[in-house]
């Protein structure tokens, strides 16, 4: 009898040993597929594009191991160190630019009651017109002459202003515009992740007499911790990889005053056929973004 007994504890806990590995699997099932098909399209590319910097191609098409030598080309190139430090800038301020609009714009969709719905779709339009789209509606907003903006500043008795004819200006525009054609994603995520913040937080920091700005900090912000990391990684990556704006909205111009690292990738591959050093800019790139992704994952306590 107390074999038998014995036995079948051995049973039942093997039984649960095999549901708890069941368990902790079935999330790699359903994620799998997916990792997989990242894997597929993207590690190929990438390792092929890491390959491709460490080589230099001649005119015969005679290819030689330089190593990093390629880099080395490129960050001595005034060129390449114009496109980053307007990258750099354009990814800052969208990225402030963009928290702010999104942080403001969600708690605002958050406290709607009454047509919730329509608002909601209103703020993502900008999300769902594509880039050339996005680019000729600012374009034709800010043009010279004609322009929504032009006109406004006539109504109201003003000059006129070249804006994407001036460097900082240009620039100025390419930031608002990209704030406004990635900002309603990250809206998107900041919104949800305050659906799922318990109401009583608030009800008890109002009784233990908690200011407003008190209230904002410790419980919204704090709540929202892994939302605002990943709309943070959203805006970089997509400020940094911004290029169907560009292109129609300045080309890159006046002179290389709105010419970023994306569109100096363009240039060297598909208008000047260096593979070489596009590549190493493509790294660079990849770079940067692990970098910040890896920065902003740092911000959130791994225990939360």
């Amino acid at each position: 009898m107390a074999t038998t007994t014995l036995e079948r504890d051995r049973t039942r806990s093997a039984a649960v040993r095999r549901a708890g590995r069941r368990k902790k699997l079935t999330p790699f099932l359903f994620i799998g597929p997916a990792i997989g098909l990242i894997v597929a399209v993207l590690a190929y590319p990438v390792m092929y594009g890491i390959q491709l910097s460490l080589f230099e191609t001649n005119v015969i098409g005679e290819t030689t191991f330089i190593g990093l030598g390629q880099y080395f080309k490129l960050f001595a190139d005034p060129a390449f160190q114009g496109a980053l430090v307007r990258s750099l800038v354009l990814v800052a301020s969208s990225v402030i630019i963009g928290m702010v609009f999104s942080m403001t714009f969600a708690q605002i969709l958050h406290k709607i009651t009454f047509g919730g719905k329509v608002f909601r779709t209103i703020v993502l339009i900008p999300f769902l017109v594509s880039g050339i789209a996005a680019a000729v509606m600012w374009r034709f907003l800010f043009a010279p002459t004609g322009g929504v903006v032009g006109l406004v500043f006539d109504f109201f008795g003003a000059d006129a202003i070249s804006w994407l004819g001036d460097p900082t200006r240009a620039m100025i525009v390419l930031i608002l515009a990209n704030v406004w054609f990635i900002s309603p994603f990250s809206t998107l995520i900041i919104y949800a992740g305050l659906k799922t913040v318990d109401p009583n937080l608030y009800d008890a920091a109002a009784i233990d007499g908690a200011g407003g700005w008190d209230t904002y900090r410790f419980i919204t912000v704090a709540a929202l911790g892994p939302q605002l990391m990943l709309s943070l990684m959203w805006l970089s990556f997509a400020s940094f990889n911004m290029f169907d704006l560009i292109i129609p909205m300045t080309g890159g111009g006046p002179g290389r005053s709105t010419e970023v690292l994306a569109l100096l990738l363009y240039q060297l591959g598909f208008e000047q056929l260096d593979f070489n050093a596009a590549a190493a800019v493509m790294v660079v790139l990849l770079g940067l973004n692990i970098g910040l992704s890896a920065a902003y994952l740092k911000l959130v306590p791994r225990d939360e």
